[in-house]
């Protein structure tokens, strides 16, 4: 409503001027204006002037686009990383081999579920899927469709930041941090069960348009709660990433597993939200928010999500990271099906290596001698293109595939989440894997730049185990 009184306003403005003007000059230069004269006068100029400030602001929203839906320089080009651990400074290393990768926890905060296995089950039920808000309405003052989490508890954030009088906290920004701050202490109460006297590495994947400030704000805060729920001050290490991608994670805590000083556990976390009237007018404005005229917008929505890694070599019980397949920056993003294809022969390559001569690889196929793909879970959304570059694939790597039952599209039942809902696609991904003891793929198109599909599933027995088999990424 506020915005649609703001353009009301200004329309009522720019006619009021034109018409005020025109008057005052045919009264003083004493002239009787003909039809033509009143046509341009109270008519054509004030229609050219808002079609000029209508033209000017898209203009800029068009070079202020998000990076996720229009190109983004910074990813052209990644710079190196840098890491923080135990007070020292240090430099992520390059792309590397892929090594699998132990999970030894998953968390997630959503508007369906509060668990992986509470989503999951919100997904069978069939109640997965987004409502209108009873808050929040459009540039019209109609309500629109989002994704809230129901009862954020913002009292423990809150009373941090009483120590923190110069931050400026949004409130979209402070439900976004109370929901990874759940996250964060669900994780590290996890890692602390396990706990080997090693280090636990937090990568944040913050959102791409926090100020600064705001994002080392809520990395403090991401440690305090790993911190308050128990996980010794000393032995957590921060790893700041200049983009939250999770691929790029995800390879960083890869090309650490084969070394020797690699961290016990490496907890990736993402948040954001925009459940906020003031958030929702900034996507309006910008062209970034779902309507009948935008239908490549985003629904608003809220969550965080997380998951607790650690080398393979500490975890056989449960599923693992197996293989990851994602496009580059420098060349067009391929299409999810050549990303799962490439995923799961990789993985498939890994166990033929890893497995004795005669004997069927874990969860293959005995006709085809492929791996089975028992679920998906995707951060696909509504977009028509990316629901088609989804189905394409699931048609073509798992034709098998119910997908009543065995597909789950996170985007499109929980609204725009950004990083966090490509982890909690691999949150259920893992957990559908743990229960079945088969394989699964979580797919991410989200963002059309940089799309993945990771393979997730039982790791090879000790005894299988290679020595060195890690595939290699290209």
């Amino acid at each position: 409503m506020r915005n649609w009184l703001k353009r009301s306003l200004l329309v009522l403005g720019v006619f009021g001027v034109c018409w005020i003007g025109a008057v005052w000059y045919w009264r003083s230069s004493m002239r009787m204006p003909d039809t033509g004269d009143l046509a341009l006068a109270l008519l054509a100029v004030p229609l050219v002037l808002l079609s000029t400030v209508w033209l000017a602001n898209k203009a800029y929203t068009a070079r202020t686009a998000d990076p996720s839906s229009a190109g983004q320089t910074p990813a052209a080009v990644p710079a190196p990383d840098t890491s923080t651990v135990a007070g020292g400074v240090g430099t992520a290393s390059p792309k590397a081999a892929w090594l699998p990768l132990g999970v030894a926890g998953a968390a997630l905060r959503m508007p369906h579920g509060d668990s992986p296995a509470a989503l999951a089950a919100a997904f069978a039920e069939g109640a997965a899927r987004l409502d209108l808000d009873p808050e929040l309405t459009d540039m019209q003052g109609f309500p629109i469709m989002a994704g809230r989490v129901a009862d954020v508890d913002l009292e423990p954030l809150q009373e941090w930041l009483s120590g923190h009088p110069a931050a400026k906290v949004k409130p979209h920004q402070l439900r976004a941090l109370a929901l990874g701050g759940e996250v964060a202490a669900e994780l590290a109460m996890y890692a602390e069960a396990q706990d080997d006297n090693g280090v636990l590495q937090l990568l944040p994947l913050l959102p791409d348009d926090w100020p600064a400030p705001l994002r080392d704000l809520a990395t403090d805060w991401l440690s305090h709660c790993a911190i308050d729920a128990g996980w010794p001050r000393e032995r957590l290490a921060l790893r700041h990433l200049q983009q939250a991608a999770l691929p790029g994670a995800l390879h960083d805590v890869a090309a650490q597993a084969g070394s020797a000083t690699a961290p016990a556990f490496s907890m990736v976390l993402a948040c954001d939200s925009a459940i906020d009237a003031d958030a929702v007018e900034y996507m309006a404005i910008h062209g970034k928010l779902f309507g009948a005229r935008n239908q490549n917008g985003h629904m608003p929505s809220e969550g965080a999500a997380g998951i607790l890694l650690q080398p393979a070599s500490g975890a056989h019980d449960a599923p693992a990271l197996l293989a990851l397949a994602s496009g580059t920056a420098d060349q067009p993003a391929p299409p999810l099906a050549d990303l799962a294809q490439r995923a799961i022969e990789l993985a498939q390559a890994a166990q033929r290596t890893s497995t004795p001569a005669g004997a069927p690889a874990a969860g293959a196929d005995a006709a085809s001698d492929t791996l089975a793909v028992d679920f998906i879970a995707a951060d696909t959304d509504h977009r028509v293109a990316a629901v088609a570059d989804l189905m394409q694939c699931v048609e073509t790597r798992a034709p098998a595939l119910d997908t009543n039952t065995a597909l789950a599209c996170v985007g499109a039942a929980c609204g725009h989440t950004g990083a966090a809902g490509a982890l909690a696609a691999l949150a259920l991904a893992l957990e559908q894997a743990a229960e079945s003891g088969g394989h699964a793929l979580c797919l991410a198109n989200a963002n059309p730049r940089q799309p993945f599909a990771l393979l997730v599933g039982p790791l090879p027995t000790p005894a299988q185990a290679p020595a060195s088999s890690a595939p290699t990424l290209s």
